[in-house]
């Protein structure tokens, strides 16, 4: 999937090792097998492969030292998952939701801060991560620790929901049928509202099936409709 691009950004480093033309053949073809991960973190596995020929072309890289086509299949599953969950799943939904926000409030320039917001972070990070793979030869670990993905994408997800939070509870078109029917109290309203969301939390933290919760909410709450209460 990627292999084709990857080669072609790795070609002016095999071009350089390599000046025998059959040598140079021999390893482009190699790099031209089965390879795809995250887009941006292959960044990483670029620079840490660049090292690794650059090492064999010098002959400093041991009998038992991985070779670089064993790197990019060791590294490409995990780094896969790692960049998926980062910039997929937190940085561009924190972006979006940001500017989101913005629209709503009339500022005219929130779809170019969305675009400064996450291209900032994903282009300097990958320029970061080239140069932090070379220099690693392709230590994932020490890519874990230096730049805290994990903990960051947590960040990212949590303020992203407060955010989102803040977007839905400031729509205007909410309607009357939406509120409970019965006349109760604003407090106790809110009340109920917090506990049903930590006996949810609850039973996710207890191994519980998302899918299953939302779909037994989405039943309960046409239950509350079809008998009145909301």
């Amino acid at each position: 999937m990627q292999s084709l691009g990857f080669s072609y950004a790795l070609l002016p480093v095999l071009q350089k090792l390599y000046p025998d033309r059959a040598e140079f053949e021999a390893r482009l073809r190699l790099h031209m097998e089965y390879f795809n991960t995250q887009p941006y973190l292959a960044s990483f596995i670029l620079g840490a492969v660049a090292r690794l020929e650059e090492d064999r072309a010098a002959g400093r890289a041991s009998a038992s030292a991985i070779d670089a086509v064993g790197l990019k299949s060791a590294l490409m599953a995990p780094l896969g998952a790692l960049g998926d969950s980062f910039f997929w799943g937190a940085l561009k939904p924190l972006a979006a939701v940001i500017a989101v926000a913005l629209v709503m409030a009339g500022v005219w320039w929130a779809p170019i801060l969305f675009l400064v917001l996450y291209n900032l972070w994903h282009v300097g990070l990958r320029m970061s991560v080239l140069f932090w793979g070379y220099h690693s030869s392709g230590d994932a670990m020490a890519l874990m620790e230096r730049y805290s993905f994990t903990r960051m994408a947590r960040l990212f997800k949590a303020i992203s929901l407060s955010v989102l939070g803040g977007v839905l509870a400031g729509i205007s078109g909410w309607r009357p049928e939406f509120g409970p029917n019965l006349p109760l109290p604003g407090p106790v309203v809110a009340l109920a509202a917090l506990t049903g969301t930590m006996l949810l939390v609850s039973v996710l933290r207890r191994g519980g099936s998302p899918i299953k919760l939302m779909l037994g909410l989405a039943l309960f709450c046409l239950a509350l409709a079809y008998a009145g209460v909301v």
